[in-house]
């Protein structure tokens, strides 16, 4: 095991076939149900019906446990590492180009149109309450999906916006700071 100097943890071994042996049986659980389900109307009496729907009903949750236990510390800290590199990866502050940080700042500014015009100018949407709804929803998640856009830098700039000492520093091309 090394250790990956990004997330400041040990990169644990890939428990190989037994994480793929537990994780398959974790998927399958979740078609039981619906497989007794459908094997319970081939059955012809309510004894067998019952019978079929309770084993496959209560497997699920028997290889369930059974995965967990298949997978096993190993697999439980190769997943944790796995995840904590790709929230690394998509949450830590990158570089965005011009390019995107312009687009980002157009998602991040457009949802308040739908907002303004339900605010003052209901009159111009359409009258429908559940396509309403449908809009101010997607108008919500582009606005979420601005912040995702507009890169790490821009979640700290947000954050300066709540503390009082926070100072904007403009800075050139070349990464030197501009005097006031």
């Amino acid at each position: 095991m090394y250790h990956h100097p990004d997330i400041g943890m040990k990169v644990p071994e890939n428990p190989g076939f037994k994480f793929y042996l537990g994780l398959s049986i974790f998927v399958a659980s979740f078609f039981m149900l619906p497989i007794g389900l459908i094997l319970k109307g081939f059955a012809t009496t309510h004894f067998m019906k019952g019978l079929v729907l309770g084993l496959f009903w209560i497997s699920a949750p028997i290889m369930k446990i059974t995965s967990i236990a298949v997978l096993g510390k190993p697999s439980y800290l190769w997943i944790n590492y796995q995840i904590r590199c790709f929230f690394h990866r998509v949450a830590m502050p990158h570089k965005v180009s011009l390019a995107r940080y312009n687009f980002g700042l157009v998602l991040f500014v457009l949802p308040f149109l739908p907002n303004y015009l339900i605010s003052f100018m209901p009159h111009l949407l359409p009258d429908s309450q559940l396509l309403r709804y449908f809009i101010v929803i997607l108008a919500d998640a582009i606005f979420l999906a601005s912040l995702f856009v507009l890169g790490g830098d821009f979640w700290d700039k947000l954050r300066a916006l709540f503390i009082f000492t926070a100072k904007a520093r403009f800075e050139d091309e070349n990464g030197q700071t501009l005097a006031n």
